[in-house]
């Protein structure tokens, strides 16, 4: 709740701020500047760790909104495809994505930031996993 007041507060201010045209005004001892950072920092500020479910549900989102072709997949029983939690640690959450090209796709989450970088397995083809250039923030994919 105090979060809350503050960064209502620091708001109000720097709304009060920026229409006034004062960037460089003082309030309450601080710069105009100064309070903007503090509430970029705030809002940038996540408010808890992502659970396993979370991070799965995200991937998941995140998959299908790339390819909805997905969703009808799904429903068919003539692919193979699933996700789940191949690991869990308090510094990274591993998602596998079973892609119906039998790609291994895995998805290795920050579980405070939401940061993710993508791995890439084919079995049969390629000798190991193989990191891509894909990255994704997965909590913009959480509902």
């Amino acid at each position: 709740m105090r979060k809350i007041m503050m960064l209502l507060a620091l708001c109000s201010m720097s709304i009060a701020l920026v229409s006034c045209g004062a960037k460089k005004e003082k309030v309450g001892g601080e710069t105009a500047a100064a309070v903007e950072s503090k509430v970029e920092a705030v809002e940038a500020k996540p408010e808890s760790t992502l659970s396993d479910e979370q991070a799965l549900a995200a991937v998941k989102e995140y998959c299908i909104e790339s390819n909805p072709d997905l969703k009808d997949m799904l429903d068919s029983e003539d692919y193979t495809i699933y996700w789940e939690v191949e690991s869990s640690e308090a510094d990274e959450i591993v998602v596998l994505y079973r892609s119906y090209t039998g790609a291994e796709v895995r998805y290795y989450v920050d579980p405070v930031t939401g940061e993710a970088y993508v791995t890439e397995f084919v079995p049969g083809i390629t000798e190991e996993e193989q990191r891509t250039d894909e990255t994704v923030n997965v909590r913009e994919y959480i509902k």
